[in-house]
């Protein structure tokens, strides 16, 4: 975390108050900070109070002011943006180089937000549970269908359904021994939220995948892991955040397959040959 505050705060802003986004905005127009940087010079150069610097960093994840300030001192000049707008006067090379671009700085960020302690705890929730069961709505549904398709393939019983009401069903089966993974780019979505609270009435341990850090769904997983999107007018798409989902759920799926190596192989080794007798 502590290489990767502008990408942390990209994913936060949105949702953030003004003075919260007063804060990232200084962040942002600093390309390097002072080592002796205390909480009350960083405070005055911000406009706000000692009080709403801690508040600030405690939302982003930090214990306190030193911590957050390691990330500040970690912060690299980037005179380059991180997202690119594709325009009319482009030459369609030029929009696919931009395309590429933006998808490659997008793994690049989302990546450097992941953590060891999360990636642990994320992989742990899934091979324990006696289901697991994925749940996305419209672009995030492809991402949860993409889940369903890898992890088919290790032991662990999995289930997908595309449409929401069955999805609603299949939320209420679930039990606190079972594990959800919940994909919503904006994690504001009143039906993935609507999700999200049926299986937290039902103690399911959840993992949210989504692209901003303080919105309600991602205040609801157990472990939440950010994908940053892009920054340009097809936002709203998504567009580059479903590569960076279908990325963090490549990961969790490859993370489980070498952590329970044998019965994978197994497993492998039996769709493969299903597989290819339908081939013959």
């Amino acid at each position: 975390m502590a290489q990767a505050i502008d990408s942390l705060l990209r994913s936060y802003y949105d949702n953030f108050s003004e003075k919260y986004k007063q804060i990232a905005d200084y962040i942002f127009q600093e390309a390097q900070f002072n080592q002796r940087l205390t909480i009350q010079e960083f405070a005055a150069n911000c406009g706000v109070s000692t009080a709403t610097i801690s508040r600030f960093a405690k939302i982003l994840g930090f214990d306190n002011f030193q911590a957050f300030k390691m990330a500040l001192l970690a912060k690299e000049a980037n005179t380059s943006p991180l997202f690119h707008e594709i325009n009319a006067n482009d030459t369609f090379t030029t929009m696919a180089e931009k395309i590429f671009s933006s998808n490659s700085n997008a793994l690049k960020a989302t990546w450097s937000l992941l953590t060891e302690e999360q990636l642990q705890k994320a992989v742990a929730l899934i091979n324990r549970a006696h289901l697991l069961s994925l749940f996305g709505l419209g672009a995030s549904g492809i991402v949860a269908q993409d889940g369903y398709h890898k992890f088919l393939r290790t032991s662990i019983p999995t289930v997908f359904n595309q449409d929401y009401h069955l999805q609603l069903m299949q939320a209420t089966k679930l039990t606190d021994q079972d594990c959800a993974i919940i994909i919503s780019h904006s994690g504001q979505n009143k039906d993935a939220l609507e999700l999200a609270r049926i299986l937290k009435e039902r103690q399911v341990p959840l993992i949210v995948i989504t692209s901003f850090g303080n919105s309600s769904l991602a205040k609801l997983g157990d472990i939440t892991l950010l994908s940053i999107s892009e920054e340009t007018n097809y936002r709203a798409e998504a567009l580059h955040a479903l590569i960076a989902q279908i990325s963090l759920i490549d990961s969790l799926f490859m993370m489980v397959a070498v952590n329970n190596g044998q019965e994978t192989e197994q497993s492998f080794k039996e769709i493969r040959a299903e597989i290819d007798r339908t081939r013959q």
